[in-house]
């Protein structure tokens, strides 16, 4: 059974760029939702991959032009976060390194995307254990 999120949002940058973040409780756990409308793109993290973007994130704005490595959530909802610059500067979240299916995400968004994230993070966070308190009970 999926449950609605505490929090949803729609990031927007100055082109017009959507990203919707929110927060699903299933049987596998509570669960992050990126999705772009525009490119019909989205992708799934559990908390892990959601705090590994958050840092990939800020990774990216301190690297400037330089490359920084790929980055690898594992599990279940596993991600790889990578930077690439051509044509414009991005993230890509794959669920799977051969992937052509992606979810890019522009610098424009990243600022706003961190903040985001953070919060979404917390109620993530908190949506577990209450779930783990509730199966112990």
């Amino acid at each position: 059974m999926v449950t609605s999120a505490p929090r949803i949002r729609e990031i927007i940058d100055a082109t017009g760029i959507r990203l919707r973040v929110a927060i699903e409780t299933g049987a596998r756990g509570t669960s992050v939702w990126l999705s772009r409308p525009d490119i019909d793109a989205e992708v799934r993290l559990d908390v892990h991959g959601a705090d590994l973007l958050c840092g990939y994130l800020v990774a990216a704005r301190l690297a400037g032009r330089q490359q920084l490595p790929d980055e690898t959530s594992l599990g279940p909802l596993a991600a790889i976060f990578s930077l690439s610059h051509d044509p414009v500067v991005r993230i890509e979240v794959r669920r799977h390194l051969l992937d052509d299916a992606m979810l890019t995400i522009p610098a424009t968004m990243w600022d706003r995307l961190y903040a985001e994230l953070c919060i979404v993070g917390a109620h993530a966070r908190a949506l577990g254990s209450i779930s783990a308190a509730s199966a112990a009970a």
